[in-house]
């Protein structure tokens, strides 16, 4: 939890110093955060599940369909793995969100989100289940240069619940999954 709060600190720091900057550099390139076009990328993401034993720290990827300045559709899909009363499940949250960018004409833009994502559940020795649900949250992209940008993200997530055997309850108990997820990604603009 320690690195997470670290990679938010400096995305804020890094955030803070380039909203003053110019969203043009001195060679003329195109600065802003958001301009339409397409952006994909890696990211970190940490998830921690209300009922989860803790949260994990992962990976992912993320396609951005810049339409406008201001408004940008998301597709992501990331791998998480949670131990929910000593038995392992593993989840794979694919989401679509749709993003506006609040100052797209800057080098860092905050944005707001809202979409829906479909989880494909493994839960060891259960076997597969897949669980829908909304999410909503908010963060910031900044421009690095002309073809790249950084952005985190909060999220909250409203996934249905699943239910896994435990030691004390081999038949299953329901565990909430609902929770929030911290994203971190680098992307390249295309």
């Amino acid at each position: 939890m320690k690195s997470v709060h670290c990679a938010l600190l400096t995305l804020t720091l890094v955030a803070a110093s380039a909203l003053g900057a110019s969203a043009q550099s001195a060679d003329g390139n195109d600065l802003r955060a958001s301009r339409p076009g397409v952006t994909f990328g890696g990211r970190a993401a940490y998830y921690r599940p209300k009922d989860a034993d803790k949260g994990t720290l992962n990976g992912g990827a993320q396609l951005r369909l810049h339409i406008t300045s201001v408004i940008a559709v998301e597709g992501s899909a990331d791998y998480r793995q949670n131990k929910y009363g000593g038995t392992t499940v593993d989840i794979v949250p694919v989401q679509a969100s749709l993003m506006l960018y609040l100052a797209p004409n800057f080098v860092a833009s905050p944005y707001i989100l809202g979409g829906v994502g479909w989880y494909y559940t493994h839960i060891q020795g259960d076997g597969t289940t897949h669980r829908y649900g909304p999410h909503a949250g908010a963060g910031l992209e900044v421009a690095l240069a002309r073809h790249w940008t950084i952005d985190g993200s909060y999220r909250y997530l409203w996934t249905q619940s699943l239910n896994a055997p435990t030691t004390a309850s081999p038949a299953g108990k329901d565990f909430s999954d609902h929770g929030f997820m911290l994203t971190a990604g680098l992307n390249y603009r295309f």
